[in-house]
């Protein structure tokens, strides 16, 4: 890099004069008709300058392009495992450990007895009896 940078330096004293830049028709309007005197290494240096930010804009937008990608599929695959997660007690439900694996005839005798209990309960009507 430095023995660059020593050769762009060569290269721009030795040309060190100024140039004539005619301007275009249709800027003749801003900067006027007449010719104007550049330095030559500014004018190189501005080239230089000007392809390096264009090279610079086009390198940052294949990488942000790419991360983008990326950043998509990751979201794309987050959302199919929680696709995969709500779905899981349909899919795969769970075993219910609360009850056991087989039947208690005592407990099934004492959920009837539960039940007979319960149908002498009257359950109160939503409309209230005609007063008389």
């Amino acid at each position: 890099m430095i023995g660059l940078g020593v050769i762009a330096g060569l290269f721009l004293v030795a040309n060190a004069g100024w140039i004539a830049v005619t301007i275009p028709p249709w800027l003749t309007g801003v900067l006027g008709n007449r010719p104007h005197e550049i330095w030559l290494p500014a004018l190189i240096a501005g080239w230089l300058a000007s392809a390096v930010l264009l090279a610079a804009l086009v390198l940052w937008s294949m990488f942000y392009l790419w991360r983008r990608r990326q950043y998509e599929s990751l979201v794309n695959r987050l959302e199919r495992e929680l696709a995969k997660l709500r779905n899981l007690p349909f899919t795969d439900p769970a075993p219910l450990e609360d009850l056991p694996e087989l039947p208690d005839p005592q407990a099934a005798r004492v959920m009837h007895a539960l039940d007979d209990d319960d149908d002498g309960y009257a359950m109160p009507s939503s409309r209230a009896a005609p007063r008389s």
